[in-house]
């Protein structure tokens, strides 16, 4: 890639993570980046192009390394295999909690490259996650039932939490018990457990204790 290319999206990332796409303008990326605005639309001609990329960029490493880590996985227990994928997903939305919410809030506002981003995901890591919990279903360790609501129900237990992280403000000294909150829920020890009460409570009957 370019240097100037990448050095407009890596500045444009660092803008996406602390005020969101919705937040984000052609000439404050350039001068962060040091180019003018000729050389931003000689690299991606308009905004909605950029933010496309912008996105993809951020978001496919997820997706490359779960296809990698599932196929290196091949032969093991399905469920082995669910909990593994999931925790790789949990850790990614930890370490980008801010971004994702921010993410979501720019999909409500209409930001338009986020909202196709939206419609292109269910094809991605979703249907990956989707067919490692059906796989669980077919032999007998995950209840039987629609996976796509066994699938929210585990992401939602598990995943919500640390959205909710990127929401919340660095500081709240007038929340009681907030930095402890924060740190129980941000805390990988404690996303595993989580993850753990979840599968546990969509655990086929014969496999629940």
């Amino acid at each position: 890639m370019h240097p100037t290319r990448l050095r407009l999206l890596e500045h444009g990332l660092s803008i996406a993570r602390e005020k969101g796409l919705r937040g984000l303008k052609v000439r404050e990326v350039a001068t962060r980046s040091g180019v003018n605005l000729g050389s931003f639309v000689y690299h991606f001609g308009h905004r909605e192009a950029y933010v496309a990329e912008l996105v993809e960029l951020w978001y496919a490493p997820l997706h490359e390394q779960l296809l990698r880590s599932v196929a290196a996985a091949d032969g093991r227990p399905a469920i082995e295999r669910l909990e593994a994928a999931v925790l790789q997903v949990l850790d990614w939305v930890g370490c980008n909690a801010g971004i994702v919410a921010h993410l979501v809030a720019d999909a409500v506002a209409g930001e338009p490259g986020v909202r196709d981003f939206a419609r292109r995901l269910p094809g991605r890591h979703p249907t990956l996650m989707l067919r490692l919990m059906r796989e669980a279903q077919a032999e007998g360790s995950i209840a039987a039932g629609d996976a796509r609501q066994l699938m929210f129900f585990v992401m939602t237990a598990t995943g919500l939490p640390l959205v909710a992280l990127g929401i919340l403000p660095a500081q709240a000294d007038w929340l009681p018990g907030f930095d402890a909150l924060r740190a129980a829920l941000a805390d990988p020890q404690a996303v595993r457990r989580r993850l753990r009460w979840a599968l546990r409570g969509i655990a086929a009957p014969s496999d629940r204790p």
